[in-house]
């Protein structure tokens, strides 16, 4: 079930309190509106009734959606540079609720769920768009490594990190946001080609540099490019 609890924020404008439902757990399967709403980027979205500035609450949640096989822990940005210890966390919860020390019923239900850890909205609303559009995950991490490398210019920062935001046929959308606001800088679009060719090679293993590079998200419940540009604290 999704799970929220009622609260109080002071709206960083003015100051007004607004109230929010914050979130704690969201269960897609049954109520899909919720993914819609993050994949809209209007989930735990509110308007100050004062001033009319829009702000939104952290993402720190769980995330669950069986159909797809996803469940996802979402953290909120500031909690990046602790990635190892939540990885650890993230890890153990998943284990005692669907993974090894679960119940039989709950890990039968959850076969071929892939658990994962992100932080901030839009590294979330990635790993929908990426379920849904049939990506892996890791080779999408590595086209962001290509990109960063070749590109002639991106406006690649600090805080800055390279997202998947849509994906047609033979089209992947990727851009660069700003992960305090989720604001974006730049939008490029990519021939699908390109993803193709980084899965293949990865697919020969250490005989690649794809491949080796792969190996570096083994196991990983933190598949993302910054698991290996930011150093943890």
């Amino acid at each position: 079930m999704s799970i929220f609890q009622a609260t109080r924020l002071d709206c960083p404008q003015c100051g007004t309190a607004v109230d929010f439902r914050a979130v704690h757990s969201v269960n897609v399967d049954r109520r899909p509106d919720l993914r819609t709403a993050i994949l809209r980027g209007e989930f735990q979205r509110e308007t100050c009734p004062s001033c009319g500035t829009g702000f939104r609450l952290d993402a720190a949640f769980l995330y669950l959606d069986l159909g797809r096989r996803q469940w996802v822990a979402a953290q909120p940005v500031p909690g990046l540079a602790e990635w190892p210890e939540r990885e650890t966390r993230a890890r153990a919860l998943f284990d005692d609720t669907y993974g090894e020390h679960a119940s039989a019923i709950a890990r039968e239900i959850s076969q071929g769920v892939q658990p994962r850890l992100v932080f901030g909205w839009s590294a979330l609303r990635e790993k929908l768009i990426a379920a849904e559009a049939g990506l892996d995950d890791h080779a999408l991490e590595l086209l962001k490594l290509a990109m960063m490398r070749n590109l002639p210019s991106s406006p690649f920062a600090r805080g800055t990190t390279l997202r998947l935001m849509d994906s047609v046929a033979e089209r992947l959308l990727m851009g660069w946001v700003r992960n305090a606001d989720d604001a974006v800088a730049d939008l490029r679009w990519v021939p699908r080609e390109l993803y193709d060719d980084i899965v293949a090679d990865a697919g020969l293993g250490d005989k690649s540099l794809w491949g080796e590079l792969r190996a570096q998200f083994a196991g990983a419940l933190f598949v993302d490019v910054d698991r290996l540009l930011v150093p943890p604290r």
